[in-house]
């Protein structure tokens, strides 16, 4: 609910220029500000209110909470029902809304209804009380209640002869896991699904998958205490804090799924084949020798060596450990620290702070000087200098320029400080984890050798 309200509260989409007092409101009179737009929902034609008027929606959102003494936890909720590209008028839209909000929520909750017309697709905005003006009760939806919503949304739309989603696909992705799939970065269930997607090609039964998978370090939770086979089997990645359930992982990823899946094999596949590298040339540099990375840059180059972001030689996937694939979906914001050290080498907690504190100066003293020039424009268009006004505007945006810059450099500072010690933490706990592993490989081998002889001994053989 806080990444909605503040989505909503957001200025550069709540606020035109003509509407700067909407910066001000209260929390609740921006959502409905928001949902309400002038823009957004061209003039107010396709706002609609019930229970409460659009004038005062908010203020009798507040007042409904003060007569049933309940001013504390989520003020409003906010939700919204869209429809595919050139299927339907905005009118249509906005009264399949309104007949949707009065079927679900109109004889207990003050609701605003707004249906935008800003984007490609009209979609229609509720916003609810989070009280009842009838009961006093608090808004909630169970599952049961969530699947009654999209049936009364399905058949509303049938009804107008608009099409529905058939096949609904089961439980969709969190929000999160989605973006980073669109934005092309791994998550941890994108790694679990690549990892079994292996395990499958190296197998030809279910008995050579899991052997895969348990030299990959996972482990497969398939049966309970008493031998009986789970309902729903799950693995646990190497390094991670609980199981994943197979069903949730996506389409084609249940266990009897992946059984299927491996029945079609003709034959096996190496899992991680290692990419064939040459030896590096090697190369006379005259001149003063290049002195060694040390500190915090030396600390996340080797981070970043270990998830594969900096790559010194080709490796397979399974050398990136579990420990550090939750790091991979920062990877934005580990590029830009890595960067950021390397360009302002700092390589001690010390210089960072001294570093931070400069930045943070020079962001107090750029802001004091943009605000003296906002006085001077003021000023310049109550004369209506056309040609000053401009001059000046071209300062104040190339001193925001500067002013961005830095207080970036000043949240890089911050996350470097509060991440650094975890990374270290991390990095030894993987060279610990790689000595452990290194320790068994070899007294594996010490055993294997020793026993290549298993007859006894005869007489006159040495």
């Amino acid at each position: 609910m806080d990444r909605v309200i503040n989505y909503a509260r957001n200025p550069e989409k709540t606020t035109e220029a003509s509407y700067e007092e909407l910066a001000s409101l209260h929390a609740v009179d921006n959502v409905v500000e928001y949902a309400a737009d002038d823009m957004k929902t061209e003039r107010r034609s396709y706002v609609s209110c019930l229970n409460c008027r659009e004038d005062t929606a908010a203020a009798q959102f507040m007042e409904t909470k003060r007569l049933w003494g309940k001013l504390g936890g989520r003020v409003c909720y906010h939700g919204y029902q869209s429809f595919q590209a050139d299927e339907v008028t905005a009118e249509t839209a906005h009264e399949i809304g309104v007949k949707l909000a009065q079927e679900l929520w109109g004889d207990r909750f003050e609701v605003v209804v707004a249906t935008h017309c800003n984007t490609g697709h009209y979609h229609t905005h509720f916003v609810i009380n989070s009280v009842s003006w009838a009961d006093g009760y608090k808004f909630y939806n169970s599952p049961a209640d969530y699947a009654h919503m999209r049936e009364a949304s399905d058949r509303l739309c049938r009804e107008y002869a608009i099409s529905v989603i058939e096949n609904h696909g089961g439980r969709a992705k969190h929000y999160a896991e989605w973006q980073a799939e669109q934005n092309g970065k791994p998550t941890h269930r994108g790694t679990i699904r690549a990892d079994i997607d292996r395990a499958i090609c190296a197998s030809t039964t279910e008995r050579d998958f899991l052997r895969v998978m348990g030299e990959m370090g996972y482990q497969l939770k398939t049966r309970g205490k008493g031998g009986k086979t789970l309902k729903y089997p799950a693995l646990k990645p190497p390094d991670a804090g609980g199981y994943f359930r197979f069903h949730k992982l996506g389409e084609g990823y249940s266990l009897e799924q992946i059984k299927e899946r491996i029945l079609q094999n003709l034959q096996k596949q190496v899992p991680f084949p290692e990419a064939v590298h040459r030896p590096p040339r090697r190369y006379r540099v005259r001149g003063k020798p290049r002195k060694k990375v040390t500190g915090l840059r030396a600390l996340y180059f080797r981070y970043c060596y270990e998830l594969h972001i900096i790559v010194k030689r080709p490796a397979s996937v399974k050398r990136v450990s579990f420990l550090l694939r939750e790091d991979i979906a920062k990877l934005d914001r580990l590029d830009a620290e890595t960067r950021f050290l390397g360009k302002r080498h700092i390589d001690t907690i010390g210089e960072l702070t001294a570093h931070r504190e400069t930045a943070s100066a020079e962001v107090d003293a750029l802001t004091s000087q943009r605000q003296e020039l906002r006085k001077e424009l003021r000023r310049l268009n109550r004369q209506g200098d056309p040609l000053a006004v401009d001059e000046v505007k071209q300062k104040i945006s190339a001193l925001s320029t500067r002013i961005r810059a830095a207080r970036k450099e000043v949240v890089l500072c911050d996350g470097i400080a509060q991440r650094s010690g975890q990374v270290k933490e991390k990095l030894e706990r993987l060279i610990e984890q790689k000595e452990t592993e290194r320790k068994e490989l070899t007294q594996h081998e010490l055993f294997r050798r020793r026993g290549g002889a298993g007859r006894e001994a005869v007489p006159g053989n040495r």
